[in-house]
């Protein structure tokens, strides 16, 4: 069976997006979008606590039947890089205690599925869900659009994924 609901996250400990898109028969609709924010003055086991409830929240009130998250690009900045894969063990962990699988896909991935090329920028990414996928009330916030978008790939990917699996199993 594949996902109808799933919930997008494009993590980050200042900015963390999470999103829920679901497809019901063959249309797929924006369900929920945000962008949690949490202070630089703050601890940060405390910022990684407002994002984990955050997401927990989105589940519990929305029920995804699976997890998406962007994966960390380690080729940029490490120190950074470092606090997004804590993010997203945060939203790992919240995922697992609500028995829902999670799925990464690097950001090449995510900008290939929604817009065609894997080198689009954020507008493009935007854009396309506008007006590619039909998306109404897609966030101007990136974080947030960025998390539609690591949703709608999922939604894209999973059945391919799942063929995939079964034939390598054989």
């Amino acid at each position: 069976m594949f996902e109808t609901s799933v919930l997008g996250v494009d993590p980050g400990v200042a900015r963390c997006g999470l999103a829920i898109v679901r497809r019901r028969d063959r249309a797929t609709g924006l369900i929920f979008a945000t962008t949690v924010m949490t202070a630089a003055d703050v601890d940060e086991s405390l910022r990684l606590r407002v994002i984990a409830e955050a997401a927990r929240a989105a589940i519990d009130q929305h029920r995804p039947t699976a997890v998406a998250v962007e994966r960390v690009a380690w080729s940029r900045n490490q120190v950074s890089a470092l606090h997004v894969a804590r993010a997203t063990g945060a939203i790992i962990l919240v995922a697992a205690e609500a028995g829902l699988p999670v799925a990464e896909y690097a950001p090449n991935e995510v900008k290939q599925a929604v817009t065609g090329a894997g080198n689009a920028d954020k507008g493009q990414v935007q854009r396309a869900l506008t007006r590619i996928h039909g998306f109404r009330d897609v966030p101007a916030q990136a974080d947030a659009a960025d998390a539609v978008a690591v949703a709608l790939t999922h939604l894209l990917a999973a059945p391919m994924r799942a063929v995939a699996a079964r034939a390598g199993a054989r």
